[in-house]
């Protein structure tokens, strides 16, 4: 009776790797879609350029 009861012990762990590759999988997915999308909105739309002090108006 304990094999069996091994067995679906194992069976439950191996069900849990699977979805916590799934989770990871879609979270690395996740992060690389966020990164090449602000790296495409930052080229379209560079950073405005301030100069580094305020020049005095005369």
């Amino acid at each position: 009776m304990s094999n069996i009861i091994n067995f679906n012990e194992f069976q439950r762990h191996k069900k849990m790797k699977k979805f916590l590759r799934f989770i990871l999988v879609i979270g690395v997915v996740s992060i690389f879609c966020i990164f090449a999308y602000l790296l495409i909105v930052k080229g379209r739309y560079p950073l405005a350029k301030y100069p580094p002090y305020i020049e005095a108006k005369p």
